[in-house]
């Protein structure tokens, strides 16, 4: 105990302040709320399952009356009704009484969840407090004590040390807690405990409570609808086929009118008398046309005749004209021989004018 005291007597005040105020009493409150939040739904689990099991009770838990109260006041067909998130709604107003408080249970649970982790940086905040406090302390010590005298030194430092071993007990004090706390949840478990209530209020409400104020069955219903919806079906489908009907009439009193209009004009105008000129002229045109085609094909063969003739005339002056190249190279020829023999005639008369002269001389000569 006097161990105990001592180390107490280490642990600077503000340090068992911190731990007091941020760990220890939270737990505590922690503690007392988790088992408050876990025996309120806890009851309210055991009172839906005695209304499932048919028993009447004497005092209805809020929660169960303003579900009733809401789906009475609700007109909406109870399959276009959303039943879990109505009770996910009524359930996030729920409240608990906590020494004279009352609490939400979504708040508390949520506190209870989050506050192990709180702790842990309550702790470890307390821890690096004490160490910074301690290691400037330390310093200061250091500073002004003399370094030769080592007992002194030791003395001195000897408290400082043990102060920031003692700060790292808030961590310890931290993790406890937290510890402790998440075993707790584990055991006072409201999640497994609020599922097994909302599943017992949907069961009741839609098998047993909407059924007593709302009691026509799913199968009449849906022949009702059935039986509506048919008339309407019905309904529309003969002012759709009157509506075209009458539009059809209208349509084809109007092509009676246009065609019997039509009728008159034709009667009226002068058309068959212009149709049987314009076919009497036609068929003149058409005679005109067959004596100029066969014109035209007499032209033709007569074309093609006078073409034959050129052809034919064509190839004679051709011949004609190979004829006078012939006969032109024949002239030639007369031409060259004749010159030729002209040419031999004077060289003749020159050589025997030659030889008589030769034979005067020689006769003339004694």
């Amino acid at each position: 105990m006097q161990q105990i005291l001592n180390i107490f007597s280490l642990i600077p005040g503000y340090l068992i302040i911190l731990a007091i105020f941020l760990v220890i009493l939270p737990t505590i409150l922690a503690i007392l709320l988790r088992y408050s939040l876990y025996r309120h739904l806890k009851h309210l689990a055991g009172r839906s399952r005695q209304l499932l099991g048919g028993m009447k009770l004497e005092s209805t838990p809020k929660i169960i009356s303003k579900l009733e109260q809401r789906f009475i006041d609700t007109n909406l067909n109870p399959d276009q009704i959303n039943t879990a998130s109505v009770i996910e709604g009524i359930y996030s107003q729920e409240k608990f009484y906590f020494l004279g408080m009352s609490l939400e249970c979504e708040f508390i649970d949520s506190l209870c969840r989050i506050l192990p982790n709180l702790l842990l940086s309550f702790g470890l905040l307390g821890t690096f407090l004490g160490i910074t406090f301690n290691l400037s302390s330390l310093s200061q010590t250091i500073t002004q004590i003399n370094i030769n005298d080592v007992r002194n030194l030791v003395e001195q430092l000897n408290q400082p040390l043990q102060g920031m071993g003692v700060a790292f007990t808030t961590s310890l004090i931290a993790i406890a807690c937290s510890s402790l706390l998440t075993v707790l949840n584990l055991l006072w478990n409201t999640n497994i405990v609020k599922a097994g209530l909302l599943s017992h209020l949907e069961d009741y409400i839609d098998n047993i409570y909407l059924p007593t104020i709302q009691p026509v069955s799913s199968l009449e219903e849906a022949i009702s609808q059935f039986r509506q919806d048919f008339d309407g079906m019905v309904y529309k489908l003969g002012n759709t086929i009157e509506a075209s009907m009458t539009r059809a009439f209208s349509r084809i009193e109007n092509s009676a009118a246009t065609f019997e209009h039509a009728a008159n004009t034709f009667d009226n105008s002068r058309f068959p008398e212009k149709l049987d000129s314009a076919t009497s002229n036609l068929a003149i045109a058409q005679n005109q046309f067959s004596q100029s085609s066969l014109v035209l094909q007499k032209s033709t063969l007569s074309f093609d005749h006078n073409l034959d003739s050129m052809q034919k005339l064509t190839k004679k002056f051709l011949e004609l004209n190979q004829q006078v190249s012939n006969i032109n190279q024949q002239y030639s020829s007369l031409i060259d021989l004749n010159k030729q023999k002209n040419f031999i005639e004077q060289s003749g008369l020159k050589e025997i004018q030659l030889e008589l002269s030769r034979l005067i001389n020689k006769i003339q000569t004694p």
